[in-house]
């Protein structure tokens, strides 16, 4: 289980209420994802994305080199190189799935962190995972297509994105 933060590092995590506009709105846990979903998280807490696993179809269509890709617009890549993110490997023990496929897991009591991973380039971080990273004007078109071929994707912090073209 991972926990990664922009706030420094931390020794311990206490459960704390879940944001404001959520389906979970209150609720205290501590957050974790798993090993897979990690690489969506290794960048700028802020900075919108697009994340998707490349299978054959998006492989043809969308072209990658790598089995994940994360696209981000071109306006945060000056933030890439000097993120200031803190990944915290926590003890697994007391978190329950939330979400299988977006890679989240909750627990409702203090939790321990075993180890803290400073990280400063987020791309250098993202290719530690074979991660393809992609620069873009606009997140929307390739929302769009990830949408419709697919099978395992994510937006995330998309209401920080430029808006949509016309």
């Amino acid at each position: 289980m991972f926990h990664v933060t922009d706030a420094g590092p931390l020794s311990s995590m206490s459960p704390r209420p879940s944001p404001p506009g959520t389906a979970y709105e209150g609720r205290p846990w501590v957050w974790a994802l798993d090993e897979e979903h990690l690489p969506h998280y290794l960048l700028p807490r802020q900075c919108p994305r697009v994340c998707w696993r490349a299978g054959d179809l998006t492989h043809r269509l969308l072209g990658s080199t790598s089995s994940r890709v994360v696209a981000i617009e071109h306006r945060w890549a000056h933030q890439l190189l000097h993120a200031g993110l803190d990944v915290h490997e926590l003890q697994p023990t007391g978190f329950t799935v939330l979400d299988e496929h977006a890679g989240y897991w909750v627990a409702d009591q203090k939790v321990l962190v075993l180890d803290v991973r400073h990280v400063e380039d987020c791309s250098g971080a993202l290719a530690e995972h074979d991660v393809e990273l992609r620069l873009v004007s606009s997140l929307w078109p390739l929302m769009d297509a990830v949408i419709e071929h697919a099978s395992e994707y994510s937006g995330i912090r998309l209401r920080n994105a430029a808006p949509r073209p016309a």
